[in-house]
């Protein structure tokens, strides 16, 4: 008997039932629905999960932090640092970062900002919304992280409005002006006059404030061409500050309460921003809370700022409590030219002294763990299967008892055993199939609805256009595939029962 007899007598066979067969389909869509609308969702979290790392870095990063931030600075990140790193295999190339947390003020709202010094290479990989990438100017320019608004207190009450009203401040930082708050740095005193260099500031003041906001990385600036006009606007500037700070986080008999970062011993000024990153205030990305201004210009902005004997805020310091002469970076990004070759240069890293970790790392941790989700949610969907294949099997069976006699006058005029086996393995397959087909057609449908109200919901968090659901081609192969298996193996005894029924007593059957 030819192929084309056995799938015509069997969809024949089908049909003549169809109401019997459209129920068992039924159980084998609901099942195959149920296992791919399951791992579909491990599948969509898992690739959110991707997303979000490719975003906050990727897959072939290594960030390095000092691990000897007091000390005899061998560990410190330095420029001799990048050229020691750049120069082991597989680094393509290595970027710093300088940071430094100052207090703003915008309206009648503060909060604390961490200002990033990038390199323009990776300046160039942020995302504006508005505005353009910072440009050399007097005043420090900055791009503001798309959910800056968020980070505000409000002085005249105290309240942060992201935790206590959920609503945005009314606050744009393209037009309204933004002022800094500089936090004085602890002088020290004791340092030799070889390790100073000879400048017209004043030694033991907190703030060098008299000298020019020069883009020098390699020298603090000398003040020569200051002029008395210009320490003129500083006492000028200074009378503000104090005037409209000096009672701040106190309570004034005549006056109302207030609530504000700024206290005496800040020196205030204006800051100009210069764009904000893409995204709204629902929209996170490694950016959102964040400052960014060039690198070079935050070096000349804190050398201008503070005086060779100050400690800066968050620059470390030698065992002694003195100042290093040059500005040290808070962290280094190491990039790798492949993802495999990434944990032998970690390990490079970390085998000379220095905190370093990778996103790699941290996936391989999240995906043992999504292994493990999917696991679960496949085998909860596997139960709907395996009732499934019980309702096919007892279809078969059925159909046996019904088709005896028919059997034995197929096995009469010579037709073989196993092309009896084919054909009953052919109407269970044809079930299976059938079910796969309209259960994945199902499943798109169901993992549309899902991505399209549930994740908005769900997945705020990571951004627009998060899917929660994904159901990629290999998943809908596979699941046809196996519907169509399932199908088979269910029908496979009944098959084999038919074989064995004895020709005479099928056809005497009634």
């Amino acid at each position: 008997m030819r192929i084309s007899d056995i799938l015509g007598m069997s969809l024949s066979n089908l049909w003549k039932r169809k109401m019997r067969t459209v129920l068992t389909v039924l159980g084998v869509v609901i099942g195959t629905a149920s296992i791919v609308v399951m791992l579909s969702l491990g599948l969509g979290l898992k690739q959110a999960m991707l997303d979000q790392v490719g975003t906050a870095g990727g897959l072939t990063e290594i960030m390095v932090y000092s691990g000897d931030m007091y000390g005899d600075g061998d560990l410190l990140l330095d420029d001799k640092t990048i050229e020691k790193f750049a120069a082991l295999d597989y680094v393509e190339n290595v970027q710093p970062q300088l940071l430094y947390s100052m207090p703003f003020q915008i309206g009648h709202y503060e909060g604390y900002m961490e200002v990033v010094g990038v390199t323009p290479e990776y300046m160039s990989m942020i995302e504006l919304g508005e505005g353009n990438y910072p440009e050399k100017s007097n005043n420090l320019s900055i791009v503001v992280g798309n959910q800056m608004v968020m980070s505000v207190m409000d002085i005249n009450t105290g309240e942060w409005p992201d935790f206590e009203t959920g609503e945005a401040p009314d606050i744009n930082f393209m037009t309204m002006p933004l002022t800094a708050g500089l936090e004085p740095g602890e002088v020290y005193e004791e340092a030799p006059d070889s390790d100073r260099i000879e400048t017209d500031e004043v030694v033991n003041s907190e703030f060098s404030l008299d000298e020019d906001f020069s883009l020098d990385n390699d020298s603090f600036s000398d003040g020569e061409n200051d002029s008395d006009e210009d320490f003129s606007d500083d006492s000028e500037e200074d009378a503000s500050f104090e005037d409209g700070f000096e009672d701040d986080l106190f309570l004034d008999d005549s006056e109302d309460e207030t609530f504000s970062f700024f206290t005496p011993d800040i020196k205030k000024i204006p800051v100009d921003v210069s764009g904000v990153t893409a995204g709204d205030i629902d929209t996170y990305t490694e950016f959102s809370y964040y400052c960014y201004t060039d690198i070079d210009a935050l070096k000349a902005f804190l050398k201008k700022h503070y005086s060779l004997n100050s400690v800066i805020p968050g620059q470390p310091t030698d065992q002694k409590g003195k100042p290093y002469r040059d500005l040290k970076y808070s962290q280094l990004t190491v990039k790798v030219d492949e993802a495999d070759n990434v944990e032998t240069v970690l390990q490079t890293i970390q085998d000379m002294g220095y905190q370093a970790d990778a996103n790699k790392e941290w996936l391989e941790e999240i995906e043992k763990e999504f292994m493990i989700i999917e696991a679960v949610l496949g085998g909860i969907g596997a139960v709907a299967m395996l009732v499934a294949a019980i309702s096919i099997a007892n279809t078969m069976t059925m159909s046996i008892y019904e088709r005896t006699k028919e059997i034995g006058v197929m096995k009469v005029l010579g037709c073989g055993l196993g092309n009896i086996r084919s054909m009953f393995l052919s109407e269970a397959a044809f079930i299976g199939f059938l079910g796969g087909i309209v259960g994945l057609i199902l499943s798109y449908l169901i993992s549309f609805l899902l991505n399209q109200f549930l994740a908005p919901m769900l997945m705020s968090d990571y951004g627009a256009n998060v899917n929660i659901s994904s159901i990629p081609l290999w998943l809908a192969l596979i699941a046809v595939a196996f519907s169509t298996v399932v199908g088979m193996v269910a029908g496979f005894f009944p098959a084999q029962r038919a074989t064995r029924l004895s020709p005479l007593a099928a056809i005497r059957n009634e």
